[in-house]
């Protein structure tokens, strides 16, 4: 191997430094993930012990003997062995590599001859884990598929592993049986066992796990099963769990029902930063009421539940306390918001008017309805500790004790509102719209700008309603319309030939003050209330008039 490619002319070999390779060939491909995985293959002329594991940075390797083993081949994990039907002809001495790395990208071109490729191609494959491929399919066609085999081996071991965590599942707390094929049939008798059984009172989690492994064990061929592991569990545990689960159901239902039951209540019971004796505890009892605890240790499940109802009688204490002071607390704070709503209904006035720029404080006046919205109180506020020992949480409204308190959002909102206000009163109060509205010689106007001029909010929500807020408009849109004319008015004035797309231009400009004052209005007031009209009597009802032909 030329040393000017980036690599070793030689590879030492684990466990024995006397044998050296024929060749080594790094190889780099991604996986069925598209995880990037590192490999080698090397030409040995026979296995020693500790040169059939990988190295340290390498996911795999495969290992092709130059001549065939004396006895069984058995390699280790991320290991494949080709042996050949009979000995090669480069088994005499060290090949040279005749490309500097081997990607995914192209087909590795062995320095083998036709007749050693045909070798290979007879042979057969050694790895730890059933391969999908065989030797013929491998070395087909004087080309060697090192892509498909490096593949092939991550499957497989892949394929391994989680057929051992089945097996683990399945025969808890007896010793697993063998990784194999056949564990998945195992898995196919539990799933059609538990189809037909009763899962009422288990809500959806017996069900969701039903549907899971049967995605999973009833998948067509390898490939398909690893994609459904990927896609279905994040991880081992989740795996085991849902065959824990359905092996609980099947051996003690109710036991297996009441378990189910005490984690929904766990996971419903959220807990504040504030709690942290009661976090505490609520996580050792998760940890231990577990199905795999049922399966392989019953015996310990009735300590576990005592501790469960001790949990259930603090937290009920300790929810019902929250959920009265919480409710009293909201209904201040309701107070606080109808005390509040005339400086939101001045502020949502005012933002009608377009002619002052874009509306502000618009997530606030949102907000501030939502809250009115929610403060309407719990019709459980009494006598819910009872229900909150099997619920967790309030039925009526839902309230956890991790739920940040009302105080804070209507502290945030209100001081928000007064920030939009106070923003829309500077612009009212700017030079030009205080000489625009001092045209309007109107008193109410005048107390108006008063008030504005003094930035007094409360006064101002006392003087705005809808009648002076279309005063404004009003005054505001006449001003913008005779600046727009003004030069085609003084045109006029002057005697001077009018300019026609000036004029056109200024009529636009109009149009457009006066569509975007009516699209303001519209979007920032209710609709009109409209009194719905009595029926005439026929006599008074108009009558269609025909048309009399000519």
């Amino acid at each position: 191997m030329r040393q000017s490619e980036g690599l070793p002319d030689q590879l030492p070999i684990p466990g024995d430094e006397g044998i050296q390779p024929l060749l080594s060939l790094p190889l780099n491909l991604p996986d069925r993930l598209g995880r990037q995985r590192r490999g080698r293959a090397v030409i040995l002329t026979r296995l020693t012990a500790g040169c059939d594991l990988p190295a340290e940075d390498e996911d795999f390797r495969i290992v092709i003997l130059s001549e065939p083993p004396d006895g069984p081949v058995t390699p280790g994990a991320g290991v494949v062995v080709s042996a050949p039907a009979a000995r090669l002809t480069c088994a005499g001495g060290r090949l040279r590599e005749t490309a500097p790395a081997y990607s995914a990208s192209r087909q590795s071109t062995l320095p083998l001859s036709a007749r050693d490729m045909e070798l290979l191609r007879s042979g057969r494959l050694f790895a730890s884990a059933p391969l999908q491929h065989t030797a013929a399919e491998i070395f087909g066609q004087s080309k060697a598929d090192l892509n498909l085999l490096a593949r092939d081996l991550i499957a497989a071991e892949e394929m391994k592993e989680r057929l051992g965590l089945i097996a683990v599942a399945l025969a808890a707390p007896e010793p697993a049986r063998p990784a194999g094929p056949e564990r998945l049939e195992e898995l196919r008798d539990l799933i059609q066992a538990m189809s037909g059984s009763d899962l009422q009172d288990t809500a959806s989690e017996a069900q969701e796990a039903l549907d899971r492994l049967s995605d999973l064990a009833f998948a067509d061929g390898p490939e398909q099963l690893l994609t459904c592991l990927t896609r279905t569990y994040t991880d081992d545990r989740s795996l085991m769990e849902d065959i824990y689960l359905l092996r609980a159901l099947r051996q003690s239902p109710d036991e297996a029902k009441r378990l189910l039951a005490g984690r929904r209540f766990l996971l419903r019971a959220a807990l504040p930063d504030e709690e942290p004796d009661l976090a505490m505890d609520r996580s050792l009892v998760m940890e231990q009421l577990t199905p795999a605890a049922l399966v392989t240790e019953p015996d310990r499940l009735a300590p576990v539940q005592a501790a469960l109802e001790r949990f259930r009688r603090r937290y009920a204490a300790r929810y019902t306390h929250y959920h009265t002071e919480a409710w009293a607390e909201t209904a201040r704070e309701h107070a606080r918001l109808l005390e509040a709503r005339s400086r939101a209904e001045a502020l949502r006035r005012i933002n009608t008017l377009s002619e002052l720029g874009p509306p502000v404080g618009v997530g606030a006046l949102a907000a501030s309805d939502e809250l009115a919205a929610q403060a309407a109180g719990c019709p459980l506020i009494a006598g819910v500790e009872d229900i909150v020992l099997t619920d967790a949480v309030c039925p009526a409204c839902g309230l956890s004790l991790d739920q940040p308190r009302a105080t804070h959002r209507v502290d945030d909102v209100l001081l928000q509102v007064d920030r939009s206000l106070s923003k829309q009163m500077g612009r009212l109060s700017s030079s030009a719209v205080q000489q625009v509205l001092r045209r309007s010689n109107d008193p109410q106007v005048e107390h108006f700008l008063r008030v504005v001029q003094a930035s007094q909010i409360s006064s101002l929500c006392d003087v705005i309603d809808d009648e002076l807020i279309g005063y404004l408009r009003r005054f505001l849109v006449e001003s913008r319309i005779r600046a727009a004319l003004e030069p085609v008015l003084d045109q006029l004035q002057n005697g001077e030939t009018p300019d026609l797309e000036q004029a056109r231009d200024a009529m636009r400009e109009v149009a457009q003050h006066v569509q975007r004052a009516f699209e303001a209005t519209q979007r920032a007031l209710p609709p009109p209330h409209e009194e719905p009209q009595e029926a005439l009597p026929e006599s008074r009802k108009p009558r269609s008039r025909r048309k009399r032909k000519p």
